[in-house]
């Protein structure tokens, strides 16, 4: 346990900030147009910065070039459904780590088994609340920031660790560092 905190002692104080940018940015896809600016509006009164995307290629279009932070996703759309968009954002090193909330009408179990199978993270039902959208928004941005600043950290240690001591060493103290979180 002890060795563990000396490995954090290391690295603590490197990282001075993950996410350099002062919004969030959130992508808004749906192929209304009234949907997009109600939640494209919302959004913004909550400080959020936003890009929207009128159809599934639009938005990965978009999200590979400016990955966003969160996904709204409505899941019928012209050309590639919303359940398509989820699964290629999800396979994508650049966005496979931004949640992705379905926002739809669908509301059977079937529907969101096909959700979850192709990598959403939670469920807006139309019509919702902004009140609703806000809450799970930053929750699930809360959680993605964590995630963010444990890749940072993972790799500043890394890093330290390559530039002290041999890749031997290195491999045992990750390992011990995973057996120990394991614990």
């Amino acid at each position: 346990m002890g060795l563990q905190y000396a490995y954090v002692a290391i690295i603590e104080g490197l990282i001075v900030s993950v996410n350099s940018r002062k919004m969030p940015l959130i992508l808004v896809v749906d192929d209304d147009w009234m949907n997009r600016e109600v939640m494209e509006a919302h959004l913004q009164a909550a400080d959020y910065d936003v890009m929207v995307a009128q159809s599934g290629e639009n938005a990965l279009e978009l999200a590979f070039q400016r990955p966003p932070d969160l996904i709204l996703l409505d899941v019928r759309m012209q050309g590639i459904s919303g359940y398509e968009v989820c699964e290629r954002l999800k396979s994508h090193h650049a966005t496979r780590f931004a949640p992705v909330v379905i926002v739809t009408a669908l509301e059977s179990d079937a529907d969101k088994l096909m959700a979850i199978r192709s990598g959403a993270d939670d469920f807006i039902g139309k019509p919702f609340t902004s009140l609703a959208m806000l809450t799970r928004v930053k929750c699930l941005l809360r959680i993605k920031h964590l995630h963010d600043e444990l890749e940072a950290r993972n790799t500043a240690l890394s890093s330290v660790l390559r530039r002290y001591v041999s890749e031997d060493i290195r491999q045992r103290i990750l390992a011990d560092l995973a057996t120990e979180a394991d614990a």
